[in-house]
């Protein structure tokens, strides 16, 4: 709770996601997480006027709500889902927005684009990912980030990446005690090697905690699911 009181919003942006091979479905609940989301905004709320956060507050959302922190800033912000889409494996993407319009895109869970943030991610190869994250035996393969650089250009960063289930973990999540699996991949990517972790909810797909790299310049993003 003191991280989230002294924190600012993620970046301002006007840049609005878009999706190839598919539509986006917006999602009817939005409109109504904005006054959560707002609370948020720049200047940072004196401590007198932010809410009491714990599960009395996350009972009382009716969005479904995601807790973002940029590592390198400390930077925290509450954001609503903004439009769902099927891909083509049967999962689903989901864009997160801000009340500024800085957007977080994961698919299953796993980041896949970001906008607003700087040098954002315009796209992500996630297959190996994806399936670490169901599988119950190690996976590897390639994880590619194309970030985008500051000659407005598209660079790729690509990964070689191993997975392995570091083991049950209970994860509090302000106050919510979630029976969780959490996996590991190792990515490698020239000379460094880039830790990417998922806290898998023990019976279901869902990823409730994760940290992740979202290349040079954005550094890792942690996320948070406060409600589904």
């Amino acid at each position: 709770m003191t991280s989230i009181c002294r924190a600012c919003v993620l970046c301002l942006a006007s840049t609005l996601f878009g999706c190839s091979g598919g539509s986006d479905a917006p999602y009817a609940q939005s409109r109504g997480a904005q006054t959560i989301v707002d609370q948020f905004r720049k200047p940072p709320p004196t401590p007198e006027n932010v809410p009491e956060f714990g599960q009395k507050w996350i009972a009382a959302l009716t969005t479904p709500t995601l807790e973002v922190t940029l590592e390198r800033s400390g930077r925290v912000a509450v954001l609503a889902p903004f439009s769902d889409r099927p891909d083509s494996t049967r999962g689903a993407v989901r864009v997160w927005r801000s009340a500024d319009d800085a957007q977080i895109v994961l698919r299953g869970g796993v980041l896949i684009a970001t906008r607003g943030l700087g040098n954002d991610v315009d796209s992500t190869l996630v297959k190996t990912m994806v399936a670490a994250l169901s599988a119950r035996a190690p996976v590897s393969g390639r994880h590619v980030l194309y970030t985008i650089t500051g000659e407005n250009s598209t660079k790729a960063i690509d990964q070689i990446c191993t997975s392995q289930l570091v083991g049950y973990e209970v994860i509090d999540i302000f106050e919510r005690q979630i029976k969780s699996r959490h996996v590991r991949l190792a990515c490698k990517w020239g000379g460094a090697v880039k830790s990417y972790d998922f806290w898998v909810d023990e019976r279901q797909s869902t990823v409730w905690q994760s940290r992740q790299w979202a290349g040079p310049d954005i550094g890792y993003v942690r996320t948070r699911l406060l409600k589904e």
